[in-house]
């Protein structure tokens, strides 16, 4: 299910792994969320780009969130 993220409380669970879309772009991404400041991360070719959530329009959670 994709979720578009309005405020805070609409971010993923830490330490997800996810599919995610930077604002006014077309592109999705594969990465994961952090455990500390809830950060969206994606590593390319040993390069790791590290988003603040606010940058991020929608995620699909890829990994099943266990209650």
């Amino acid at each position: 299910m994709k979720i578009k993220i309005l405020a805070k409380k609409d971010l993923p669970p830490p330490n997800s792994t996810l599919k995610f879309r930077i604002k006014n772009t077309t592109n999705w991404r594969v990465g994961y969320t952090d455990s500390e400041a809830g950060d969206f991360v994606q590593e390319v070719g040993g390069i790791i780009y590290s988003y603040s959530w606010n940058q991020i329009d929608e995620y699909y959670l890829t990994t099943p969130v266990l209650p």
